[in-house]
Formats: C-alpha cells, structure tokens, sequence
C-alpha cells in the first residue's frame, strides 16, 4: 500500500462546524490536531502532511466532493488504492463506525460525487455512524448540529476511527476491518 490520503468530507464555513454532515472534517482534524493545513494551489481542497498519511478537507462543499478528490489525485499522482474517504452515514446508529473498500454510495451525495468523478466505486470509505435513520428529513437532520447528549458519544467514535486509520496505516484494511467494523 502506498500513501493514505485521508479525504474527510465535509462543508467549508463557520456555519457547519459540528454538524453532523462534517464528521469527516472533524476526523480530519482529530486525526492531525486540527493543525497544519494549508491550501492546495487549485484551493479545491487544504491538507495537511504526516509521516505516514495526508489528511485532506475538500473545500467544494459535499455535494461536489468528487471534483477536489479528482484533483488531490492528479496533484499527488495517487492511486485509488491509496483513498480512505471518510464520511458520515444516517444509516448507521450514532457511534457505529463502517469500513468497506468498495461499494455504492448509498444514498449520500458526497459519495456519489467522488463514484462520479472517479468512475469508480473501488475505494475504501469509512463511514461513521450518525443516526436519523427514521427522520422524515434527512437533509435537514444531517446538516443539523449534534445535540450535546451526543457528542460525547461522537468524541469516542472520532478516537475509535484514529485508532483504525493507525491500523489501516500499519496492518492494511482487511485487519482494520476485521478489528473495528461493528
């Protein structure tokens, strides 16, 4: 396995910091300390360089995340192989945590942005578990800001999915499945 670029997706702007559609920003930022990103020089994305990974904030908003995965991956000269996307998912229950190295989208706009974009469903995704299942508006609740009866509850789960991106870096997505899908 080459690289690990970490493709959080989520919503640039002060006005969705912790919705639930910015689980991805927020494991980015958890994962890096929410420090040292810097802008691409497209600026349709900013990331941040580990030692062993590159977290990246696409800056297209969800809908068009494809465009600035397409681009990370021309500037970067990366494979498929080395995409995590992360993202949040109203199928799961708050707190679940989900890796697949390929699928559908599933219903979620930023998914299918970078299937299109790729023309490709073969890479990894983990999905983080936001709940809402039942909510007649599924827009509205992922874009609603978690209540502070779960962020504790969201805390764990963004320290959950470090500890699976550090296997995925170490043992290879099949062991991080195997230990951390619930």
């Amino acid at each position: 396995m080459g690289r690990v670029y970490l493709v959080g997706l989520g919503n640039p702007g002060a006005g969705y910091l912790l919705t639930r559609h910015n689980l991805g920003f927020m494991l980015a930022d958890t994962v890096t300390g929410g420090k040292g990103f810097r802008a691409a020089p497209s600026s349709t994305y900013i990331y941040s360089e580990h030692p062993d990974f590159t977290a990246v904030k696409p800056m297209t908003y969800m809908n068009r995340s494809g465009r600035a995965v397409r681009k990370l991956m021309e500037d970067k000269q990366a494979e498929i192989e080395d995409l995590l996307i992360a993202c949040d998912d109203f199928n799961l229950p708050l707190g679940k945590i989900r890796l697949r190295l390929s699928g559908s989208a599933g219903g979620h706009n930023g998914i299918s942005s970078v299937i299109e974009h790729l023309g490709s469903r073969e890479f990894a995704r983990l999905r983080m578990g936001v709940g809402g299942a039942d909510e007649p508006d599924k827009t509205a609740y992922v874009l609603g800001k978690f209540k502070k009866a779960e962020l504790e509850k969201v805390g764990d789960m963004l320290i959950d999915c470090r500890n699976l991106l550090e296997c995925y870096i170490n043992n290879g997505p099949r062991e991080a499945m195997n230990r951390y899908n619930s």
